[in-house]
């Protein structure tokens, strides 16, 4: 599980290098381009862990997998783009349905394959959907940034990461209960699967099942919790995400039984539907548009900052102590993020 955290630890240090300069560039040169470049390292990836016999070729692919995510500012200014503001949350909840419905089938059908014909059959299927994704992209994406491209600031580029450290005093508070999240959940939930697995005897279908019904849940909640959001407040959601997550947690101490863990993702995606369309939302709505990217790339990269060490010591915390550790201190971490969240984040 040490190592398992190691490797988690790489993605996201990969893509704190990254992020806020990827922003940068974006908000000078554009959003198609850098995302036609991420489907490229995405389908490099996958491709290395069809192959991957050892270590040194996994390790590279997780690598690539970090530098991927870290244009994932460039997409969420691609949907703020598309979107108006007092709709925000909505549009961030359809592209959830979207991306969830997806995933619903995608993870029943790669554990079944895993259990059924090996990794290497779900690597192969995964392969021939990232060049599709590549191809859509590259063919039917739309440029949404309005301004001119212009000349890249290549110092601005440069010390993005650096400024990313001094966010404006307005966000900080956000930003530090959104880091918050992002450790509590990496020491634990982030495991979850190894854990289940090593200390439970998991099948890759088993998690496949959970994956799933937390994945419908999160869908369907979707459709419904992004206009609550514009209407309600976007703090008010992510506190809510943050109590009914708490519970959650408590379900898997008290049991490990698999239709225990499978309700307890029911509630967990149910969690997430109120959680991820109001985040995005929010930092949205606070940031200046003409550096949308940047802005969102900054942001990631300071709650990144806060959760790196995370995967690695819920790995190190269930090899000495067991599952129930790492997962009670996720839940009272999540706790008291929650209460700071009612706090420190205020709506416009």
């Amino acid at each position: 599980m040490q190592e398992i955290g190691g490797l988690e630890s790489l993605i996201d240090l990969m893509k704190l290098i990254f992020e806020p300069a990827l922003g940068a560039i974006s908000d000078a040169l554009g959003r198609k381009k850098l995302l036609i470049l991420r489907e490229i390292l995405v389908v490099a990836a996958i491709v290395l862990l069809l192959f991957a016999r050892s270590w040194h070729l996994l390790f590279v692919s997780m690598a690539l997998i970090g530098i991927s995510s870290a244009f994932i500012s460039i997409w969420g200014s691609v949907v703020a783009e598309s979107a108006e503001l007092n709709s925000l949350g909505f549009i961030y909840s359809v592209m959830g349905v979207c991306y969830t419905g997806a995933g619903l089938v995608g993870t029943l059908v790669a554990g079944y394959l895993a259990d059924r014909f090996g990794y290497g059959t779900v690597y192969a299927v995964a392969t021939g959907f990232a060049f599709l994704s590549l191809a859509v992209v590259w063919l039917r994406l739309p440029e949404t940034m309005k301004e001119k491209p212009k000349k890249v600031n290549w110092y601005k580029t440069a010390t993005a990461a650096f400024k990313a450290l001094n966010p404006p005093m307005e966000l900080r508070g956000f930003y530090v209960a959104m880091g918050l999240d992002l450790f509590a959940f990496g020491m634990g939930v982030r495991l979850l699967s190894g854990m289940l697995s090593k200390g439970y005897g998991y099948t890759s279908w088993m998690i496949g099942l959970y994956f799933a019904a937390m994945t419908l849940t999160q869908a369907v909640g979707q459709i419904f919790t992004g206009r609550l959001a514009d209407k309600f407040g976007y703090s008010r959601f992510m506190a809510a995400a943050q109590f009914s997550s708490c519970v959650m947690l408590a379900m898997m101490i008290y049991s490990k039984e698999f239709a225990f863990v499978f309700a307890a993702h029911l509630l967990f995606g149910l969690s997430n539907s109120f959680w991820i369309p109001a985040e995005q939302a929010w930092i949205a709505a606070h940031v200046d548009p003409k550096e949308r990217a940047q802005a969102l790339g900054s942001f990631s990269t300071v709650r990144g900052l806060i959760g790196f060490p995370a995967p690695i010591i819920g790995g190190i915390l269930f090899d000495a102590f067991g599952f129930d550790v790492p997962i009670a201190l996720n839940l009272v971490i999540a706790f008291i993020d929650a209460v700071l969240i009612l706090l420190w984040v205020k709506d416009k």
